[in-house]
């Protein structure tokens, strides 16, 4: 790409620093999409539009590097690097998510078992903080803030620019479907692919207890002759295939949006297991960004159907990180205890441990699990959501703070280096101009 789209990109960010200095107080951003799910407080702030900050500046596909600016979703950094037989090391599962916002929120997907988070995969960053500086960072420049931004939500300031690795990809992969019915087996043949992978992607699904899916995704060049790939974008859901078949064939845009289509199995909730429903909401609106503008008018109006038939409820939207030795005694105390099904099964290894807000160690592969759904509840609200705290900590594992968090401040600072974060917020915002990480992930600002 041409200089013109640096030129262009540094106007931009030039625009918005000078937004941010000529406004007082606390700020907030103005943008299209938002993953968190956790309520927020009405607080009087300035909004700081970042909806323009949402462009691809170069692909260096000799390099495998992209340099996108943060409000890029990934479902147009795919679009462009696929042309190129490049795709992003890690893919988040939604078309929704921004690679600014899989940065700081820690983002993961099936290729992490090769390549770690997606902070494992951004070699060097531009921060815009709060007296509107535009700082640059990496393991080399500045690593504390590069080393310290993961997990901070926004909080120390926000990313202009990131350079994001690349891998190949083919025009295809094939699914292998493998089921298990013992949990010690299930995680026992993770750990091998994680210590010698063999395939290109890894995930799997907790059905029920004994009731295991493990996927194995391989790149192929092309299709078995009379083989025409899957087709789970409209009537067909891909998580119900994955126990009706042990072989499946898709489109590695099709792959790596597999989970988009119905937010795993989410879309349950509002009643899109029904074909007559999937049809009547067409192709195009079956996606993570409908569901998102559905579950913002959910704040307002009750929306799921859950919520008329089981109105004493609790939301439990949460996604952990468990060394992969206690996976299975921590799945069965959460069956036990929480009991929601399906649960998302997703390794990772993690390359580098110096990421200060969320330490896990190097010499361990966690698994990821992604559980989202409504609990039945006679308990005070919250009770399971700090369920799932005690259970993460009973196995020595880390929670994503996306979603509702209820720690004391004392707790939460025993999770997430307060130190190191405290002079960090210093450095970038001593005038406490965004919220501070404890406010806004667990008193909701």
């Amino acid at each position: 790409m041409s200089d013109r789209h640096w030129t262009a990109h540094r106007q931009r960010v030039a625009t918005l620093a000078e937004a941010l200095t000529d406004s007082d107080g606390p700020v907030r951003l103005r943008k299209r999409t938002s993953n968190l799910f956790r309520p927020r407080e009405e607080v009087e702030r300035t909004e700081l539009d970042v909806t323009a900050l949402n462009h691809i500046i170069e692909i260096d596909a000799e390099a495998g590097m992209a340099e996108v600016e943060g409000m890029t979703p990934y479902v147009d950094l795919v679009d462009a690097t696929l042309p190129h037989g490049l795709a992003p090391a890690i893919v988040p599962e939604l078309k929704s998510i921004t690679v600014g916002g899989a940065m700081t929120g820690l983002g993961i997907e099936s290729s992490a078992f090769r390549y770690g988070l997606v902070h494992h995969t951004v070699d060097e960053m531009d921060v815009l903080v709060a007296d509107g500086r535009v700082l640059t960072c990496s393991p080399e420049q500045r690593p504390e803030l590069f080393f310290g931004f993961p997990n901070s939500y926004g909080s120390l300031g926000y990313t202009t620019r990131l350079r994001v690795k690349l891998i190949p990809v083919t025009q295809y992969v094939r699914l292998e479907h493998s089921v298990y019915s013992d949990a010690d087996e299930l995680f026992a043949a993770i750990e091998e692919e994680c210590s010698q992978p063999a395939c290109a992607y890894l995930d799997g699904v907790c059905f029920a207890p004994g009731q295991f899916v493990l996927t194995r995704a391989h790149f192929v060049e092309s299709l078995p002759e009379g083989r025409a790939p899957s087709d789970y974008t409209w009537m067909q859901q891909y998580w119900k295939s994955l126990r009706a078949k042990h072989e499946d064939f898709l489109t590695i845009h099709d792959y790596l949006w597999r989970w988009d289509t119905d937010w795993f199995w989410c879309s349950k909730n509002l009643g899109m297991q029904f074909k007559p429903l999937r049809f009547l909401m067409g192709r195009k609106r079956l996606s993570s960004i409908t569901y998102q503008k559905i579950m913002r008018a959910s704040h307002h109006w009750p929306l799921s159907l859950l919520q008329y038939v089981r109105p004493r409820t609790e939301s439990v939207i949460q996604d952990v990180d468990i060394p992969i030795a206690n996976a299975a005694a921590f799945l069965a105390d959460f069956d036990d205890q929480i009991g929601i099904r399906p649960v998302w099964i997703c390794p990772f290894v993690v390359p580098d441990g110096r990421f200060s807000l969320f330490e896990l160690r190097t010499d361990a592969s966690y698994i990821n699990f992604g559980f989202w759904d409504l609990v039945r509840s006679d308990e005070l609200d919250g009770h399971y959501n700090a369920l799932v705290e005690e259970l993460v900590a009973k196995h020595g594992g880390k929670k994503s703070l996306y979603s509702r968090s209820t720690y004391n401040e004392a707790r939460f600072w025993q999770e997430y280096d307060r130190d190191t974060y405290e002079s960090l917020k210093r450095e970038c915002d001593p005038g406490g101009r965004f919220p501070g990480l404890y406010e806004k992930a667990v008193r909701q600002r």
